[in-house]
């Protein structure tokens, strides 16, 4: 999941080598730099890659504070 998650960023950030750079306790936010455009393609990638449906009621900011908490989430997701 971490893994897909990178290269879902990689692919939103244009920069497919940016995924094998990230370690997996980058802020998504502050770290990796989303505008919000960009996370909003984030989370439609994220959506369709991992076959989930997220719960925008139920996320957090604090799931976004890094890649492994985010996967960690995703997790709670599956259908």
């Amino acid at each position: 999941m971490v893994e897909t998650i990178k290269r879902v960023i990689g692919k939103v950030k244009d920069n497919p080598e940016l995924a094998a750079t990230l370690p997996d306790n980058a802020d998504i936010i502050n770290d990796v730099g989303l505008d919000s455009l960009q996370m909003i393609d984030f989370m439609l990638q994220i959506e369709d890659e991992c076959d989930v449906e997220l719960d925008f009621d139920n996320l957090d900011l604090s799931h976004l504070s890094s890649i492994q908490s985010f996967a960690g989430y995703l997790s709670t997701q599956k259908n």
